[in-house]
C-alpha cells in the first residue's frame, strides 16, 4: 500500500525553468502496482502514454511530446519538454528524468539507474546508446551522442574485497557538443563546450571547451574554432540555396515522386494531388534569410533561419522541410508560441 503519510509530504521540485516537478504516489508504491503501470505504459498505444506518465507518475509532459511504441519512461520525478521525442523500444527509467524541449531520444535506447539523467534543449541520443544513470548524468543544450554510444557512470567487476579498483563519479557533457557513433565514455568524465569527439573513441580524461579529439584513448587533435567557416552573407545565402535544392532532389522528388522545376535559383515550384506549391528563399538582408512556402492563394508559412522559428506546421510541405532542415542539417527550428 502507498504510504500516505508520506506522500503528503512529498514537495513540489524544480527540474527546470523554475517550474515545479512533482512526485505521485502511485510511482511510489511497490511491486505489484509499479510493475503493472510499467506494463500498462510498455503496451498502450503512443497518444495513451502520455496520459499514464501524468497519472501514475505525476510527470509534466509539454506539448507535442511523443512516445513511441514498446518505449517506457519512470521515474520519481518526471519532466518531458515540449516537442521532445522519444522513439520505439526505449526505456529511460532513472531516479529523476529531465529531457529538454526539441530533444530526441531514438530507437532501442537503454537509460536506467537510480540518479538524475538531465538532457537539455535540441539534443539527441542516437539509436541503441546505454547510459548508465548510477550516479547523476548532464547532457547540455544543443548536444548529440550518435548511434551506439556508451556512457557509464561507474565501473567495478572484480571483487573490490580483493584489492580490485571501483569508481563510482557522474558524467557531464556542455553544449554544442557532437559525440559521434560508438563512442566510450567512462565515469567522472566532464566534456566542456563546443567539442567533437570522432567515432570510436575512449573517453577516459576530461575535455576542455572548444576540442576536436579522437582516438584511444581520446586525445585533443584540432580546435573547433578551426574548422568552422565564417558566414558572410553570401555564404549563407548560397548554403540556403544549396539545402532547397538537397530537398528538391531527396524529398520532393526522390521520396514523393514529385516533378520539380529548380531552374530559377532559390526557387522550388512542383504539383501534388492538383495542388500547386512554391518553395522560395528570400536572401539574406538586415532581417537575415528566411524560406517562405507559397501557393497560388498567397503565403503559408515562413522559416525564419535569422531567429530559427517557424509556425507550428499544418501542410506536409512545411512539415517535411522543417524535418529535412533538422535532420539533414542540424537547423535547430523552434515553433511560435
Amino acid at each position: 500500500m502507498v504510504d500516505s503519510s508520506r506522500t503528503r509530504h512529498l514537495v513540489m521540485t524544480s527540474l527546470s525553468h523554475g517550474r515545479a516537478g512533482r512526485f505521485s504516489p502511485l510511482c511510489e508504491a511497490r511491486t505489484p502496482v509499479r510493475k503493472l503501470l510499467l506494463l500498462l505504459q510498455l503496451l498502450s498505444p503512443p497518444w495513451l502514454k502520455k496520459a499514464l506518465l501524468r497519472w501514475g507518475w505525476g510527470a509534466q509532459v509539454g506539448r507535442g511530446v511523443r512516445i513511441g511504441w514498446f518505449s517506457v519512461v519512470s521515474g520519481k520525478r518526471v519532466e518531458l519538454g515540449d516537442y521532445c521525442h522519444i522513439l520505439s523500444f526505449s526505456q529511460v527509467r532513472c531516479g529523476a528524468v529531465h529531457v529538454g524541449a526539441y530533444s530526441v531520444i531514438g530507437n532501442g535506447v537503454h537509460i536506467y539507474g537510480p540518479a538524475c539523467f538531465r538532457m537539455g534543449r535540441h539534443s539527441i541520443v542516437g539509436s541503441e546508446s546505454q547510459i548508465n544513470v548510477w550516479e547523476d548524468v548532464r547532457i547540455g543544450d544543443l548536444s548529440a551522442l550518435g548511434s551506439r554510444c556508451i556512457l557509464v557512470t561507474h565501473g567495478v567487476w572484480l571483487p573490490y574485497t580483493e584489492g580490485y579498483w571501483v569508481k563510482f563519479a557522474g558524467v557531464t557533457i556542455g553544449d554544442r557538443v557532437w559525440i559521434a557513433s560508438g563512442v566510450f565514455i567512462q565515469p567522472g568524465i566532464h566534456i566542456g563546450n563546443e567539442v567533437f569527439v570522432n567515432a570510436m573513441s575512449v573517453v577516459k580524461k576530461d575535455l576542455s571547451d572548444g576540442t576536436v579529439a579522437e582516438g584511444y584513448p581520446a586525445r585533443p587533435v584540432a580546435k573547433m574554432a578551426d574548422l568552422k567557416r565564417t558566414m558572410t552573407p553570401e555564404r549563407l545565402n548560397a548554403a540556403v540555396e544549396a539545402m532547397l535544392r538537397h530537398f528538391g532532389d531527396a524529398v520532393l522528388t526522390r521520396e514523393w515522386g514529385l516533378r520539380v522545376d529548380a531552374a530559377t535559383p532559390g526557387r522550388l515550384s512542383f504539383r501534388r494531388k492538383g495542388r500547386e506549391g512554391v518553395i522560395v528563399q528570400v536572401p539574406a538582408a538586415d532581417s537575415g534569410p528566411r524560406i517562405e512556402i507559397r501557393d497560388p492563394k498567397g503565403l503559408r508559412a515562413t522559416i525564419d533561419l535569422a531567429t530559427m522559428r517557424t509556425p507550428l506546421p499544418r501542410d506536409p510541405f512545411h512539415a517535411a522541410l522543417v524535418q529535412f532542415l533538422r535532420g539533414y542539417y542540424g537547423l535547430k527550428l523552434e515553433y511560435e508560441d
